[in-house]
């Protein structure tokens, strides 16, 4: 049995210490495997996409990596993490919402060429994706479309399985008329479309469990620390065992 976690950089371990080599070493992925006594794979990337996420997961279960027995913990990412297709260089469009809504001109500066009078054009182009192009609803059905993919598949692989919310929802502002989520099964999805992890940590009113970083107070990117992951870890490991019951006497035996 092990423990498979995909993420991003929630998931690998930032904002624990300066030394990145040390990230996963002190992640919840390695208190939760530890607490449960068996070994663990940290598939987090700081930066990573939903995307991202996704196609590493698809890409161990075809690989067999991941083995009938073992549990896998997908921790998502920003729905805005995802590339725009009709812009150049595969930009991405914001790290998160509130980067877009409060930091817009990141996405609008991000690219620059070599081009002076290029760079005006999309700068121009950036403007009016923002203010009259971008659709929420159509990350949304992407996302949604993720999750019922990854879930059918565990289905038939018969894999267990726990997702969460890392700081932002997956799903945002749902339009009914296009929204899949009564396909998507809740039972092993952490308090889907309500929390997020980082809901749960601010709900603990603690400033101990945050990353210190000057001026970084509110900032959408701020990372718990040590004794935040410590937290993280304790709600993941009980939602596994509440998902997955027979766990508790299976780990006793060994």
């Amino acid at each position: 049995m092990k423990l498979h976690a995909y993420g991003d950089s929630w998931t690998e371990g930032q904002g624990t210490t300066n030394d990145r080599k040390e990230w996963k070493n002190h992640s919840w992925v390695k208190i939760v495997s530890d607490k449960l006594g068996i070994n663990s794979n940290n598939n987090g990337i700081s930066g990573n996409s939903n995307l991202s996420i996704f196609n590493k997961v698809v890409d161990d279960l075809i690989e067999n990596k991941i083995k009938e027995n073992d549990i896998v913990v997908v921790m998502w990412s920003s729905s805005l993490r995802d590339i725009v297709p009709f812009l150049p260089k595969n930009e991405w469009v914001s790290w998160s919402v509130k980067h877009l809504v409060e930091l817009p001109h990141k996405f609008i500066e991000s690219y620059q060429s070599e081009n002076e009078k290029y760079n005006n054009f999309l700068y121009s182009f950036k403007e009016l994706f923002i203010t009259d192009l971008f659709n929420q609803n159509y990350y949304n059905i992407v996302n949604q479309n993720y999750i019922i993919f990854l879930q059918k598949m565990f289905e038939f692989y018969k894999i267990k399985y726990v997702m969460f919310d890392a700081f932002e929802s997956m799903i945002i502002n749902v339009n009914e008329n296009d929204s899949k989520i009564d396909l998507i099964d809740n039972k092993n999805y952490w308090e889907f479309n309500k929390k997020t992890i980082r809901d749960f940590l601010n709900n603990t009113n603690r400033e101990d469990i945050w990353e210190h970083i000057d001026n970084y107070k509110d900032r959408p990117t701020q990372h718990p620390n040590i004794e935040g992951y410590k937290l993280i870890s304790e709600l993941v490991h009980d939602f596994i065992v509440k998902c997955y019951h027979e766990l508790d006497n299976d780990l006793i035996k060994r």
